[in-house]
């Protein structure tokens, strides 16, 4: 069985249209539909219930985050598939789950499937979401074993997600895809970017967008590097990246949002490192590998 686990925030009217595409599907595979709000101020809940009494609806207490509310989502699933879905996607393919479900079947070996993201009209490319450790121009329309998924559309079987410890709740939003497939590799699963699973981003930017670049980025460049690299590899990644970040706020006049994110960074680390566990040497070389585009 598929659990679609959708977190939602504040986004009534684009989840409405992402559940009818999903349940779309319901005649096609076997699933649950779980849907986590993360206190949204309007009525998204009571909608969600009224017109989707099939779906599960779950509350968080307080808001959490994108990381928290998708662990909620995962740990309320039953499935041996967990497809996960962000709020402003809508599924063109009415066979998408189907595809998803034969293609596990197809690669035992993979543990997670990262979706081939498009703009709304079904053409262009996402480029701002492709982390993938090949280039866009060459790569968008091939399979090949990748480092990176976005949270936006994926799917992963459920025990390589727990396994790895699901995703960081520490980092909040921003990067925490990046760590979660850090940790699938360590623990010597495989990704596959696949281009035939194809989700529409419609890119509705949540209202604290400046945060995340301002923030959340810098901050969570170091705290990944010390969750999962060894200490000369961590030195190598946030150098450059403090620095950049540095610089690019003293052009934009964010220097205050720099310093509080160093700041904050230098408060979660003590957390952080009680729970550290740099990645193996083979993972790093695994990775490094997969720029030369490893095809299955």
């Amino acid at each position: 069985m598929i659990s679609v686990v959708i977190p939602s925030y504040n986004r009534r009217d684009c989840v409405v249209a992402l559940l009818r595409d999903v349940f779309a599907q319901q005649d096609v595979v076997e699933m649950e539909v779980i849907v986590v709000d993360d206190c949204s101020p309007d009525d998204s809940v009571e909608t969600f219930r009224r017109e989707f009494p099939q779906a599960k609806i779950f509350v968080n207490e307080k808001n959490g985050g994108p990381a928290v509310t998708r662990n909620r989502g995962i740990r309320e699933a039953k499935g041996e598939i967990v497809v996960g879905f962000d709020s402003d996607v809508t599924i063109p393919d009415p066979y998408l789950l189907a595809k998803v479900v034969k293609r596990f079947r197809e690669h035992p070996q993979v543990d997670g499937l990262a979706f081939r993201l498009l703009k709304p009209d079904g053409k262009s490319e996402d480029t701002p979401r492709w982390w993938h450790p090949v280039p866009i121009q060459k790569y968008a329309d091939k399979e090949f074993y990748t480092s990176y998924f976005s949270g936006t559309a994926y799917a992963f079987r459920r025990e390589a997600l727990v396994k790895a410890g699901m995703y960081p709740e520490i980092l909040y939003m921003h990067y925490e895809e990046v760590e979660l497939a850090y940790r699938i590799l360590d623990g010597g699963g495989e990704i596959l970017h696949c281009p035939d699973l194809v989700a529409l981003h419609h890119a509705n930017e949540v209202s604290r967008r400046s945060e995340v670049t301002v923030f959340y980025k810098p901050r969570n460049q170091i705290l990944l590097a010390a969750a999962c690299l060894p200490g000369f590899k961590a030195l190598q990644y946030v150098v450059p990246r403090v620095c950049y970040q540095f610089a690019k706020a003293c052009r934009g006049g964010h220097v205050k949002d720099f310093f509080r994110a160093m700041r904050s960074a230098r408060t979660l680390l003590p957390t952080l490192m009680q729970n550290r566990k740099p990645l193996k040497f083979e993972t790093l070389q695994r990775i490094g590998e997969m720029r030369h585009g490893l095809v299955p």
